[in-house]
C-alpha cells in the first residue's frame, strides 16, 4: 500500500521537475554516539498545486485515492525497521541493529508538507556505514510496509565515516555498481532539476578547519550544500576531514 503511495508522488512529482530537496544531517556527542538523518523534502510541490491535482496527474482515479486514504491528506506515519520480516533482518548479519533505525513520511495539506526521513541512532560512526550498505536488503520487494520505498537514486549507496579524537573524516563514496547511466542518467537529471543536496554536522566541540569542500563553518556545525546533479555527475564532492 505505502510503496503504491510513494510511487504516485513521485510520478507526480516528475511532472513538476526540480521540486525535491535533500538534507542529511548528523548530529554527534562526546561519547561517539549520536543521529543520523536522511530526508526527502517534496514540500515545494504542494505550493504549486494540490494533493488531488497532483495524485490525478500521477493517473490515480478518485477510487483508487479513496482506496488509498489520499482523500485526507493528513498523515503522519512511521515505521520501525526492527518491525520487518525476521528473515530480512537475518540476512543483514545483525538482526538487533534494526532497533536503532526508523522511517516516517509526513503529508498534509494543511501544513504544505511532503517529507520522508531516514533516522538512525547510532552507538558507533561505523553503524551509518553498515546502515546504507544494507539498506536495500531490508527494503526489498515483498517487505511488507518497507517494501519498495523510492530512496533508489537519491539516497546514497554508501556513507561511511572515521572518527579520531579531535576529527571527523568522511570517506569518499564509491561508485554505486547500478549507477543510472544514458537515457536513465538523463531522465534522472531532468527529474532532479534544481535539487539541493545538503549536509549538516552538528560536532560535540567548536570546529577548528574543515577541507570538505563548499563547506560553512558556524560554532560547532559545518553545512555544506550543493547541487544534487553536481554530486551525481562527479562535479561537487562530499568527502573530507573537520577538525574540532
Amino acid at each position: 500500500m505505502k510503496k503504491l503511495i510513494f510511487g504516485l508522488l513521485f510520478s507526480a512529482c516528475f511532472l513538476l521537475t526540480g521540486c525535491i530537496d535533500i538534507v542529511e544531517e548528523m548530529t554527534l556527542n562526546k561519547n561517539g554516539k549520536g543521529t543520523y538523518t536522511f530526508t526527502i523534502d517534496m514540500s515545494s510541490i504542494l505550493q504549486l498545486a494540490s494533493m488531488k491535482d497532483l495524485m490525478n496527474q500521477a493517473g490515480a482515479d478518485e477510487e483508487a485515492q479513496k482506496k488509498l486514504g489520499m482523500d485526507k491528506m493528513e498523515k503522519d506515519t512511521t515505521i520501525y525497521f526492527k518491525d520487518m520480516p525476521a528473515d530480512l533482518r537475518a540476512e543483514t548479519g545483525n538482526p538487533d541493529f534494526w532497533k536503532k533505525a526508523q522511517m516516517n513520511m509526513k503529508m498534509s495539506e494543511k501544513d504544505k508538507k511532503l517529507v520522508m526521513q531516514m533516522r538512525l541512532d547510532f552507538d558507533k560512526i561505523e553503524d551509518i556505514e553498515f546502515f546504507f550498505k544494507n539498506l536495500t536488503k531490508v527494503m526489498k520487494e515483498g517487505a511488507g510496509e518497507l517494501g519498495g520505498m523510492p530512496t533508489e537514486g537519491l539516497a546514497p549507496t554508501a556513507v561511511a565515516f572515521k572518527l579520531a579524537k579531535k576529527s571527523l573524516t568522511r570517506l569518499p563514496t564509491p561508485k554505486a555498481e547500478n549507477a543510472p547511466s544514458g537515457e536513465d542518467l538523463e531522465m534522472m537529471k531532468m527529474f532532479l532539476g534544481t535539487a539541493k543536496y545538503k549536509t549538516i554536522y552538528n560536532l560535540p566541540n567548536r570546529v577548528k578547519k574543515t577541507k570538505i569542500p563548499n563547506a560553512k563553518i558556524d560554532g560547532n556545525t559545518v553545512t555544506v550544500e550543493n547541487s544534487m546533479l553536481d554530486i551525481m555527475e562527479g562535479k561537487a564532492k562530499l568527502d573530507g576531514e573537520i577538525s574540532f
